[in-house]
């Protein structure tokens, strides 16, 4: 039986995934902010795995409870197969815009939470020589107006990743990139819109919310995608250092990695322009 740790496991992907890998056999942490305390959120898991299934909290953001949680889980399974680190926050906004505390928390919940969840645990996986999976996202690889700071939390992980890809080889442990597009998750009404009222974005970041409406109102691709195909992923022998999920995604990755530099750059500010700078009717 394999133990896998999942962050961020209270909605979206992080439950999907627990559910997939529980449904699978193995057993499962689920980790989050306050876990213990909504007890509402896993009323099924527990009835239905029992002992195969475990609540933890662990703030990503908190060193001493991370720290908590590694000395719970060596105490009772002593390794770790598999770690996701699934949990994230969106803060999107004009850097003009955007206050310190919510720059600093971007960068403390995306990037440095998954720092201190994989040195934490790091024994605990290479005792296992296990694998580590880490969610970036399709604007991990791509830049977008009005998304710097996530940017820049998403390419960070994925420099991280690329780096301990190697660093760990010789240890035994696997790392891949988990990058999804737009799902049907709860991702989007959890964004941090961050404007001022009398911004100079003003224009731009009204058309990224209509827009960015309009696409969640369409039909949307399902997130169990996502959820199993990771689990199909971590019984791979070996791992890619990427996995791109959705139609979005896989067109945008193709069209970044593949198209000439002064190509891609003069159609995306062709693009930029025709979204962002027209006027409000």
């Amino acid at each position: 039986m394999r133990t896998v740790l999942i962050t961020g496991a209270t909605s979206g992907f992080g439950k999907l995934m627990a559910h997939a890998f529980l449904n699978h056999g193995d057993r499962v942490i689920a980790t989050g902010r306050n876990l213990k305390e909504r007890k509402d959120l896993f009323i099924q898991e527990r009835a239905l795995f029992g002992e195969r299934f475990l609540e933890l909290n662990m703030d990503v953001t908190n060193l001493s409870q991370v720290k908590e949680a590694q000395e719970e889980i060596l105490k009772q399974f002593g390794h770790i197969d598999i770690l996701i680190n699934n949990a994230g926050y969106g803060l999107f906004g004009a850097l003009e815009d955007l206050k310190d505390v919510e720059i600093r928390y971007q960068m403390e919940v995306n990037f440095f939470g998954t720092v201190n969840v994989t040195k934490t645990f790091l024994p605990l996986i290479m005792k296992a020589r296990g694998k580590v999976f880490n969610f970036s996202s399709v604007f991990g690889f791509m830049g977008f107006p009005l998304t710097s700071l996530y940017c820049a939390s998403k390419f960070a992980v994925e420099g991280l990743t690329e780096s301990l890809r190697g660093e760990l080889a010789p240890h035994g442990v696997q790392l891949c990139l988990i990058e999804p597009g737009g799902y049907r998750t709860n991702f989007g009404n959890s964004l941090n819109w961050s404007t001022q009222d009398d911004s100079s974005f003003k224009t731009q970041f009204q058309n990224y919310k209509n827009l960015h409406q309009k696409i969640a109102s369409r039909k949307p691709q399902d997130p169990s995608e996502v959820s199993y195909g990771i689990l199909k992923l971590s019984l791979k022998r070996k791992l890619p250092m990427r996995k791109v999920y959705g139609k979005d995604a896989t067109f945008s990755h193709y069209f970044r990695n593949f198209t000439p530099s002064c190509i891609y750059f003069s159609v995306m500010d062709f693009v930029f322009k025709k979204i962002f700078m027209r006027e409000s009717n």
